[in-house]
């Protein structure tokens, strides 16, 4: 009601909020409004709400850290791979610009999507807690929105921490201070790709035949089904379950002081 694009005031009021610990709450009321209007389960928070933008600023200001030493090494591998990852293919299969005719780019992303995917699911001790406890107030929200279904308690978390964080860092690197410069063309379609599959490895229950026939690209679909295992989905389920909880984490030795002031 007071800023003609209430998304300038965003940043400001995420700071304002983080400096006075109060965040957490802001987030949980926005957040319960935005769900009296969400219809069906399975969009839940996947537009871009002022409860979602939220989110979005307080995981890149609260999670610069936790992606660094989660993802950098992984995304340097990749623009400069090592002979480990090329294994024995000789580098004009590299990078992974998959295609129908390529099964040695297919074989080079599937190495990087489950590096990644790995480094990602393993990654729950490093996890700020303050991004712990705002999942933990979305996941029950949601669960108390759509009493009937399961798995909409994950779904609720997954649709922050692999669709707006995770996969938008590998996506864009750079601006996440992961990498110093934009990727090249190359390096920008692999990155893509490993993304794509985080997003539909993240998401709770993607892995089904109607999921897969949704990807425009045959040969998207044919890699996806080498995921269809459920091991992956349960690696997801307990991910989701530690990153919503609010009970407290051994030190990881990982984090840093959270800087609110610029200039």
């Amino acid at each position: 009601e007071v800023c003609r694009d209430k998304y300038d005031a965003v940043l400001p009021l995420v700071r304002l909020l983080l400096h006075h610990h109060k965040l957490v709450p802001f987030v949980a009321a926005v957040a319960e409004l935005d769900l009296k209007d969400t219809q069906e389960a399975n969009t839940i928070f996947r537009g871009n709400s002022l409860a979602t933008r939220c989110v979005d600023e307080m995981m890149k200001i609260v999670g610069k850290h936790y992606l660094k030493v989660t993802l950098k090494p992984v995304i340097d591998e990749v623009g400069y791979p090592t002979e480990t990852s090329l294994g024995l293919l000789s580098p004009q299969w590299y990078p992974c610009l998959l295609d129908r005719h390529s099964c040695f780019s297919s074989e080079n992303l599937r190495y990087y999507v489950d590096k990644v995917f790995r480094e990602i699911v393993r990654s729950s001790i490093s996890c700020p807690t303050l991004m712990c406890d705002v999942f933990y107030s979305l996941r029950h929200l949601a669960a108390k929105r759509f009493p009937n279904d399961p798995h909409v308690q994950y779904s609720a978390v997954s649709s922050f921490v692999f669709l707006r964080f995770f996969a938008v860092a590998v996506v864009s690197p750079h601006t996440f201070h992961l990498r110093p410069h934009h990727p090249d063309a190359q390096t920008s379609r692999t990155l893509t790709l490993i993304s794509k599959a985080i997003q539909t490895l993240g998401s709770w229950g993607s892995l089904t035949k109607s999921k897969l026939s949704s990807f425009k690209e045959t040969f998207m679909c044919e890699f996806f089904k080498t995921f269809q295992e459920e091991k992956f989905t349960e690696s997801v389920k307990k991910f989701l379950d530690d990153v919503s909880s609010t009970e407290s984490k051994e030190p990881s030795g990982v984090s840093e002081p959270v800087h609110l002031k610029e200039g």
